[in-house]
């Protein structure tokens, strides 16, 4: 059966990557299929919570559940993904080739969506709703009935009437899970910001390297000359990013002083 689901789970990404369908029913398929995985066991939803430390020697991998995490934002989905992809699918997708793209842009639309709801079934029983023995509805069954309460919590306008189980595509489910991430703070299936994500990597990698158990042992001879022109770029791009600010509010004020001042000038020529 494992084997069964993990190639009809192969083939739908497949189909969603060659657009067999435009509709939402191979989409919200995969997400049945994900939750049939979780289920039976056949993948154990699980995040490394060491891995930031992977390059450490001292390393030593911890795994925990999606409902034991504290949080769960790009970072923890991005190594729940790969985990499918390369430890259950046993594939080896590289985002830099075109086929391979669309398929990993399936996968990982899918757990954003579906990993919220594991871990609110724990709390509110089961998300998606089965119903004379299946899980769709709508024409060619593009949409999947997902539990009301669920739905009314991280994305209200899509059940303002508090149906008990609503029929939605998968980019309303997809919504959902972004309430989700949006409710609990977290980053979660939004797309990350380059120039963020640069940053923050680099903050990563100096702090994990000055507070490790051996301090500087990660860096190179050349690190110091590195970090120091880092703090004076960044010195400079926070003056700059004042600056930038300043001014906008000054031109703002302007803006608002010449309408001001052409709306007294219309008054007064009405007075007169």
């Amino acid at each position: 059966m494992t084997t069964n689901l993990k190639s009809e789970i192969l083939d739908n990404i497949n189909n969603i990557a060659l657009g067999v369908n435009t509709d939402s029913s191979l989409r919200n398929k995969l997400l049945v299929q994900l939750e049939q995985a979780e289920s039976t066991n056949a993948f154990d939803f699980k995040i490394d919570v060491n891995f930031i430390n992977r390059d450490k020697k001292s390393y030593v991998a911890k795994y925990l559940t999606i409902h034991q995490l504290n949080k769960i934002g790009n970072s923890e989905l991005k190594q729940l993904r790969d985990r499918f992809q390369e430890s259950y699918l046993q594939v080896q997708w590289k985002s830099k080739d075109k086929e391979s793209k669309s398929k990993i842009d399936a996968l990982r639309d899918a757990l954003n969506s579906y990993v919220p709801i594991s871990i609110n079934k724990k709390t509110m029983g089961d998300i998606l709703i089965k119903k004379n023995n299946s899980y769709f509805t709508g024409a060619n069954n593009s949409k999947v009935r997902v539990f009301g309460d669920y739905v009314y919590k991280y994305a209200k306008a899509l059940n303002k009437d508090k149906l008990s189980d609503c029929a939605l595509t998968f980019s309303e489910v997809l919504r959902c899970a972004r309430g989700y991430y949006k409710d609990q703070n977290l980053d979660g299936g939004k797309k990350a910001n380059e120039f963020d994500t640069a940053i923050k990597r680099a903050i990563a990698k100096i702090t994990e390297d000055k507070d490790s158990e051996e301090p500087f042992e990660i860096s190179s001879g050349n690190s110091q000359t590195y970090v120091s022109n880092l703090v004076v770029v960044a010195n400079q791009w926070l003056s700059q990013l004042r600056q930038a600010r300043e001014d906008k509010k000054k031109e703002i004020r302007g803006v608002k002083e010449e309408i001001k001042n052409t709306s007294n000038k219309t008054k007064v020529k009405k007075a007169s």
